[in-house]
Order: C-alpha cells, then structure tokens, then sequence
C-alpha cells in the first residue's frame, strides 16, 4: 500500500531513500508502488542519485534497472530523519561525497602550490 504522496522535494527525496533503505535492491517501479510518487518524477530522482553517487546500477535489461544504495543514500536520510535545515551542508561537514571528490577549483589550487 503506498504511502501518502509527499509534498515537498525533500519529502519525495525522504520517502525514496526510506524505501531504498528498507530493500537491498529496488527498481523504480517499486519505488513508485511503494510511495505512490508519480513514475516520471522516480524516473528522474534515479538518474539524479545514480549521477551523485547516491544509487549505483546493478541490474539493467533494456528498460528494466535495479539499484542499490550506496554509503551516501543512508548518511542522507539519517540526516533528513534529523530534521536538519541544510541537509547538503550537514552532509559536507560530515565528509560526504563532495569533500572526496574537491573539484577543478581544488585541483587548481593543489597545482598552483
């Protein structure tokens, strides 16, 4: 039965990490059935997470995908279950994807020294 259809990004994001972490390996399809989200917006958020590294691809046969959740996936949704107001910022200070991965403007810096 799907949950009542959030409202706000960072509920539909909240509701799609809940069911990623509930399940070792989960389509989109079955994020839709379990949140009730509509199909083009899971779709979307997929490509999204798989592209920051929050989902990883482990299954694909044309159309048909499976993923997985990475570290990422449950350090976000601890912190959205926190009810933090910056919940990117919190995932920074905490190590998260991005202070890995520093950027061009890092690289530059590293270069110049």
């Amino acid at each position: 039965m799907p949950v009542a259809v959030a409202e706000s990004s960072r509920d539909r994001l909240r509701a799609v990490l809940e069911v990623l972490a509930s399940r070792e390996y989960v389509s989109p399809g079955d994020v839709v059935v379990a949140t009730g989200l509509p199909r083009y917006l899971v779709l979307a958020m997929f490509q999204c997470l798989e592209a920051l590294g929050v989902v990883e691809q482990v299954y694909s046969r044309g159309s048909y995908k499976v993923y997985t959740g990475t570290v990422y996936a449950r350090k976000i949704l601890d912190i959205l279950r926190s009810g933090s107001e910056a919940p990117v910022l919190s995932l920074l200070l905490a190590g998260g994807p991005a202070a890995s991965h520093a950027g061009p403007a890092a690289a530059v810096g590293e270069a110049e020294a």
